[in-house]
């Protein structure tokens, strides 16, 4: 990727391909439609069902790329998350003890049941202080938590404490071995 200074940016549409690659701190992605905001506002209910129905993300900006928004259709999003995948780990004693190492999160629980809610609420409450404080947890390495609680977040809350206890998708099964002989020739 490369840079030039602002002066020499050629004016006009900023997305078509090859043009404005970088402005100011706003990296241009030619691989998503940029929109202005101003066109996007005048004809906001078509810009929602292009990025809705026609699943169709997009880059919405003012301040000649000086601000910008990543709007993508919710839909998409949790299939899209589906790999960030919290690894709760229990430790079963006198109660149980429900972790997630990657958050820092401990809670506890007289039963299995009890302690992955408690786990969940937690999360829960980490999610809520992660998104309402976000300025200042985007400038910290909490900020690579971002997709995790995003897909929390945008589980239905009935849904969530699965989440904590997803069981592994099991590798596919090894071709036998007269197909892998017969593909190898």
């Amino acid at each position: 990727m490369w840079r030039r200074s602002i002066s020499s940016l050629p004016t006009g549409r900023i997305d078509q391909i090859g043009q404005l690659p970088y402005i100011g701190d706003m990296v241009k992605n030619a691989a998503i439609r940029t929109i202005a905001f101003a066109e996007a506002k005048d004809n906001f209910s078509g810009f929602i069902s292009s990025v809705v129905r026609e699943h169709l993300p997009q880059i919405v900006e003012r301040s000649r790329g000086q601000e910008a928004a990543l709007v993508l259709p919710l839909a998409d999003m949790l299939p899209a998350l589906a790999a960030c995948r919290f690894d709760a780990r229990l430790s079963v004693a006198e109660s149980v003890v429900a972790t997630l190492p990657q958050f820092g999160l401990v809670a506890r629980g007289d039963d299995i049941e009890s302690a992955i809610d408690a786990l969940a609420a937690e999360l829960a409450d980490y999610c809520e202080d992660f998104f309402s404080d976000f300025d200042f947890y985007r400038h910290t390495d909490r900020v690579a938590h971002l997709p995790w609680l995003l897909r929390f977040a945008l589980t239905p809350p009935q849904d969530r404490t699965s989440l904590l206890v997803e069981e592994r998708e099991s590798p596919a099964p090894a071709p036998a071995p007269e197909v892998a002989v017969a593909a190898s020739r």
